[in-house]
């Protein structure tokens, strides 16, 4: 398997929609936190 870096905000939008799935948590919080609509978090 090969390694991929990411750069920080990559980084950060991967934990929380990673996060966001694990727990079920709203889209509403990861929308707030990554600063983007909730349609762009469900894409």
């Amino acid at each position: 398997m090969r390694k991929v870096e990411l750069r920080m905000n990559e980084q950060m939008k991967y934990e929380t929609i990673k996060y966001l799935v694990n727990h079920n948590d709203n889209k509403n919080w990861a929308s707030k936190k990554l600063s983007l609509s909730k349609r762009q978090i469900n894409n």
